[in-house]
């Protein structure tokens, strides 16, 4: 005997059912509709065979504010006739009113926020007690709430779902990053390398703080924190707002001193997009354009001043930050362009104007050649006449099957030679005006008024004291981190072999930043405390001495239930 699927024959019975009922409702609501039609009529003045005129299909009920149609009574249409309800269509339904449809993501997002402002709390309650962290306690505890708090309130106003989850992404990014950033300064092994470049980064920032105090000027950010990671040398200017400047450093930037004079270009970048409106201000003051441009179609080798400008608009933030290194670092800022710029099998790129990934603009770094050139005129423009003959003439060396005095231009998908002259004219009157000025947007001055921006007479000696210690073999006692590490180019580039231990010995000069290193001096030797002896007792009587002098332990607790 065959088995019977019982589910199967229950469901059906159940349909039948269901189909029986639905087909008596709703021959009762037939029956229903037309003895209403035929009362209607019977009660219509003059009957049956009155003439009617003919009514609309949908008339208004006065005074309806329901928002649904009411058909007026006596309609002879055909079309259902809707009463005045008496509440809402979904009064009584047991979900209530419909939600709108961005209603389940926005309360997603109000679910994040709260994780995020819990994390970003937790961590920075933490970090603000680790020497390594404690410059990002403000972020965690003071931008990152506010930055919350606002979307909240945008939310209630009635923010999109979309604007408020991409609001959101915004500041898990900020978090997740400060928390690498965190993450990497308790690696003991990473901190006094990352310390020693935040050791530079912040002299770099140095003077521009100062300037920015000194003139008013609405300077956002100034914070630098470098982190090692596969990407090539960058700066993340997104977290401006922040204070913080996260600085990307490739994974060789500690094996070679000829990296770091290039922190001082991407501080340019965060300078540049720091002060409010600084960078349209010079470009309205220069007359550059703005930063895309499709590449030209010249007739001839003439290119005319307004398309000469357009690409100079493209190059401009380029431009601003090899002026601001150069004036950082001197010759040992043109020295790291060229050894980095150089292709040995493929000089020819050296002259060549890039497009960007899409092949349809121009791409934002000017050509090698004459980013070195540009190098060299801030150098010139400091008086610094010699070292910029010797860096031309080392790279005119490097190029002698190719001629520097044309530019390979992208023309229909193929490189075409146009003059250098143009363009290097174009350059030197930018470098002049960044220089020396007049630039309102910059208070009326010029980068070289900048207190300790420019690579003046006493930077340069004290670079060339740096170097001849590094290549006795000494630690410099050089105290300035720019210095050291102008010297540690130029020594690195006189004996290339003994690169590393000598950016070893520059760093050894450097108090790294959230450690205990100190500088050397004449009464003892650096102090790392990594080579601390730490024994048992010795870290019992620190522990010891450390609660001596604490508070009470319910003083302490009742200190922190006051805050």
């Amino acid at each position: 005997m065959r088995d019977i699927d019982l589910e199967k024959y229950v469901g059906a019975l159940v349909g039948v059912i269901w189909a029986i009922v639905k087909l008596a409702s709703l021959v009762g609501s037939v029956r229903a509709r037309l003895a209403e039609r035929a009362a209607r009529a019977a009660a219509r003045p003059g009957g049956e065979d009155a003439p009617r005129s003919e009514p609309a299909l949908v008339d208004v009920a006065p005074g309806s504010d329901t928002g649904l149609v009411d058909v007026a009574p006596g309609s002879d249409t055909g079309l259902v006739d809707v009463g005045p309800p008496s509440a809402a269509p979904w009064a009584g339904m047991p979900f209530g009113a419909p939600r709108a449809p961005d209603a389940d993501r926005l309360r997603v997002v109000l679910l994040r926020l709260a994780e995020l402002e819990q994390s970003a709390a937790a961590l920075g309650h933490v970090v603000r007690h680790e020497r390594a962290n404690r410059r990002f306690t403000d972020v965690l505890l003071e931008a990152v709430p506010h930055e919350i708090g606002s979307l909240r309130a945008a939310v209630d106003a009635g923010l999109a779902a979309r604007e408020a989850e991409a609001a959101a992404d915004t500041i898990e990014l900020v978090v997740g990053e400060i928390a690498v950033l965190v993450r990497q300064r308790r690696d003991p092994s990473l901190l006094p390398e990352l310390g020693d470049a935040d050791a530079l980064a912040d002299a770099c920032y140095a003077p521009v703080i100062a300037f920015a105090r000194a003139e008013g000027l609405p300077l956002r950010s100034g914070a630098p924190a470098t982190q090692l990671t596969g990407f090539d040398l960058a700066i993340w200017t997104g977290f401006i707002p922040t204070s913080i400047a996260p600085i990307f450093l490739p994974v060789d930037f500690f094996s070679t001193p000829l990296r770091w004079p290039a922190l001082a270009h991407e501080i340019g970048h965060d300078f540049l997009a720091s002060v409010d409106g600084l960078e349209p201000a010079l470009r309205r003051e220069l007359g550059l354009g703005g930063e895309q441009m499709r590449p030209l179609a010249p007739d001839g080798d003439r290119i005319g001043a307004p398309a000469l400008r357009r690409v100079f608009g493209v190059w401009f933030e380029e431009i601003f930050c090899d002026v601001f290194g150069t004036l950082m670092f001197g010759p040992a800022y043109v020295l790291t362009m060229s050894e980095l710029f150089f292709q040995e099998d493929e000089p020819y790129a050296s002259i060549a104007v890039q497009t960007d990934v899409t092949g349809a603009r121009y791409d934002e770094h000017p050509p090698p050649h004459l980013r070195v050139l540009i190098g060299c005129m801030v150098l010139e423009r400091g008086g610094l006449n010699e070292d910029a003959r010797a860096l031309r003439e080392a790279w005119a060396r490097r190029h002698a099957e190719v001629s520097l005095d044309d530019l390979l231009l992208p023309v229909r998908g193929a490189f075409r030679p146009v003059p250098l002259a143009p363009f290097a004219a174009m350059a030197a009157w930018i470098v002049e005006r960044l220089y020396a000025g007049p630039l309102t947007a910059l208070s009326g001055f010029g980068l070289q008024d900048i207190s300790g921006l420019d690579y003046g007479p006493h930077e340069r000696q004290e670079a060339s004291r740096a170097r001849d210690a590094l290549l006795a073999g000494r630690v410099p006692a050089v105290l300035d981190a720019r210095a050291l590490l102008a010297g540690a180019v130029l020594a690195a580039h006189r004996a290339p072999a003994q690169s590393l231990s000598i950016l070893i010995r520059a760093r050894a000069a450097i108090p790294a930043l959230g450690t205990s290193e100190r500088r050397p001096d004449a009464f003892g030797s650096r102090l790392d405390a990594s080579r601390v002896a730490l024994d048992r007792r010795a870290v019992a009587e620190a522990l010891l001495f450390r609660e001596v002098l604490l508070p009470p332990r319910a003083l302490r607790t009742r200190r922190r239930a006051r805050l």
